[in-house]
């Protein structure tokens, strides 16, 4: 038995005909629903006639069809304003200059001030040790044979001065 095949589209010839007597109309249309946003209304014009193209029982109402296809463009600009609602705004170049940057410089000055302020209470001897080997780099070895003491004392110097920062920068 053989079943009449239907056809799920319009035919090329329909489709042409359907855009030469509706495509300028709604393009128009279109237009004053995207503020003059030309590429925007050609991308929903185009999303328009896919949907039509894809509705085979338009081919017997290709005069009558334009209702159709207002609402149908009227609800693919409704779909994509409501999407972008749904979706965070996007920030142009613009504002760039205005996004903090991670390294704030009033939060180092800060820092510095503080950390400053902690070794200044440290004992002299604590504070040579942490300023020779924190604030210039120097092995211990090398502070030991600066300082003129034994890289012993220069190790257990910096490891009182560090426990000391601590609990200040802590209580700070």
């Amino acid at each position: 038995m053989n079943l009449p095949t239907q056809r799920s589209s319009l035919d090329g010839p329909q489709l042409a005909e359907l855009y030469d007597r509706h495509g300028r109309f709604l393009l128009r249309y279109l237009m004053t629903l995207t503020f003059g946003d030309a590429h925007l209304a050609e991308d929903i014009m185009q999303e328009t006639f896919l949907r039509a193209w894809r509705k085979a029982d338009l081919s017997s109402q290709l005069d009558t069809c334009r209702p159709w296809l207002v609402t149908v463009a009227r609800n693919i600009v409704v779909d994509r304003l409501r999407h972008r609602r749904c979706r965070p705004q996007e920030a142009s170049d613009a504002a760039l200059p205005f996004i903090p940057s991670p390294h704030c410089e009033a939060e180092r000055v800060v820092t510095s001030l503080t950390v400053n302020e902690a070794v200044a209470k440290l004992t002299p001897n604590r504070r040579a040790v942490v300023v020779h080997m924190y604030f210039h780099g120097r092995s211990p070895d090398e502070t030991a044979s600066v300082l003129g003491i034994p890289v012993g004392t220069v190790k257990s110097r910096v490891n009182s001065a560090l426990r000391a920062l601590r609990s200040q920068l802590v209580a700070a």
